[in-house]
């Protein structure tokens, strides 16, 4: 299906990392071939949230697109952002992984339990995810999520530093 980008809620756009050498390859591909992968959407109260392909949406932009090929999925907004959390992994940074379990419990009610269980993951790698956002300063996830800091460096170096120096 065929979406006018204007149409579309980037609700989640903060709760990813982004990488300006992916979206220079993204854009020069998008410009050579078009769009091949559709974006993933859900419908929400007559317009369209996008759950995947906040990448994809931003290079489109660039290019002074309009429009952009999706996927409407079926089903409720929580299983909508498990299902991208299963189909990107190893692609995934622990911050985006904190984050979207911050937002299944904060925003959508669930408990950690719960969480684990639609991530096929313990409770405990739950909550030292969760551990995660809520010790990074803001500051911190800001520079990850400008691709400034890399993730993996922010959570090996940066969280046991914020812990020691609460």
């Amino acid at each position: 299906m065929q979406i006018e980008i204007p149409e579309l809620e980037l609700e989640y756009a903060e709760q990813r990392v982004r990488s300006r050498a992916r979206h220079r390859t993204l854009v020069g591909s998008l410009l050579g071939a078009g769009q091949q992968v559709p974006v993933l959407v859900v419908r929400r109260q007559g317009r369209y949230l996008l759950v995947d392909g906040y990448a994809r949406v931003a290079a489109l932009k660039e290019l002074a697109r309009d429009i952009v090929e999706a996927i409407v999925l079926d089903t409720d907004l929580v299983d909508a952002l498990v299902l991208r959390h299963r189909m990107k992994a190893g692609r995934r940074t622990p911050l985006e992984d904190a984050w979207l379990i911050e937002n299944l419990l904060e925003t959508h009610g669930l408990t950690l339990a719960e969480v684990g269980l639609r991530l096929q993951r313990s409770k405990g790698w739950v909550s030292r995810c969760l551990a995660l956002v809520r010790v990074l300063p803001k500051a911190a996830q800001e520079a990850v999520k400008r691709g400034l800091v890399p993730a993996q460096g922010a959570r090996k170096y940066l969280v046991p530093l914020a812990r020691a120096n609460a």
